[in-house]
């Protein structure tokens, strides 16, 4: 084994500790455990939900007479009843879910990207560059986001990538703003120093001595991103400014809302309700519990 290869194994192998040690005590919190286990069959769900609905996701319901099964309460036939149009709604909640965790997991690494390149650049190159790049992170906070959501969706169509390029491109701004405050403190530590003192080039830097030690924040804020980007997505959903025939939890509240029947046909409004609120505090509570268990500081 060459020198240069016995240096990338000792590197590989040190992550791989951090990596463990860093899971280890994760999984060793109880709220964070469960957290895990809610997320791994969220996630399960969203992958096989399409080929285990029992029904089409837009397949009307009838009864032997030919009668259209409207808002029929939850059965053997359907466990989570029917809806307005005699669908399924067990069906549409796992064919939903697919739709909805793209959604957050694309709008949340989009913000990730945005707000950690934003965030390392102005917290280590400072001067005019951060001055720069901070004012627009200010602007981007003066954005209401629902308004300028709406208005963007007008001028491009409610399609569902714009929606999560939207939701990427707008929500970025409380990533960088944090990630620049650490790597501020970050840039001050010695071994950050001998190496802007032996000549090492700033995107070195950057990968080999910031990036690894933010990446427990880094995580906790993509955690936060996927579960912020949900939200707002069924917000948006809420307020008919999405492709209403996209199948995500968010529509389903919607079309409940605008039936007026949320607390009529509750089995209708409160699965997908309480499947957002299931994966945004499991989502937070895992990335809490990752942010605090690797609090190591990592030398490469």
């Amino acid at each position: 084994m060459s020198v240069a290869e016995r240096v990338r194994a000792y590197r590989n192998s040190d992550f791989a500790i951090i990596a463990r040690r860093t899971m280890r005590n994760l999984l060793s919190e109880r709220i964070t455990r469960f957290a895990f286990g809610v997320l791994v069959a969220i996630l399960i769900l969203g992958v096989i939900g399409p080929m285990i609905a029992p029904y089409p996701y837009n397949e009307q319901q009838t009864t032997a007479s030919g009668e259209l099964m409207r808002y029929e309460p939850p059965s053997l036939e359907h466990p989570l009843g029917t809806n307005d149009r005699g669908e399924d709604v067990l069906s549409r909640l796992l064919i939903g879910a697919r739709t909805t965790l793209i959604t957050g997991l694309l709008a949340g690494g989009l913000m990730m990207t945005v707000g950690l390149s934003v965030g390392m650049t102005a917290g280590y190159v400072g001067g005019k560059t951060e001055s720069l790049l901070m004012r627009l992170v200010d602007f981007m906070y003066g954005i209401p986001f629902i308004p300028f959501a709406i208005v963007l969706i007008t001028f491009f169509g409610a399609g569902f990538y714009t929606t999560i390029a939207i939701l990427g491109l707008v929500l970025w701004r409380f990533i960088a703003r944090v990630i620049r405050s650490q790597v501020l403190q970050i840039k001050q530590r010695p071994y950050i120093m001998a190496a802007r003192a032996s000549g090492a080039s700033t995107p070195w830097i950057m990968r080999k001595h910031i990036l690894p030690n933010i990446a427990n924040m880094a995580a906790l804020f993509f955690a936060m991103g996927v579960g912020l980007a949900i939200l707002e997505q069924a917000g948006l959903s809420f307020i008919g400014v999405t492709d209403p025939f996209t199948p995500t939890w968010g529509i389903m509240i919607r079309n409940a809302n605008q039936a007026g029947r949320v607390a009529d046909a509750w089995w209708w409004s409160f699965p997908p309700g309480i499947m957002i609120a299931l994966t945004v505090l499991s989502l937070y509570l895992l990335g809490r519990g990752y942010e605090g268990g690797g609090d190591d500081e990592v030398v490469v």
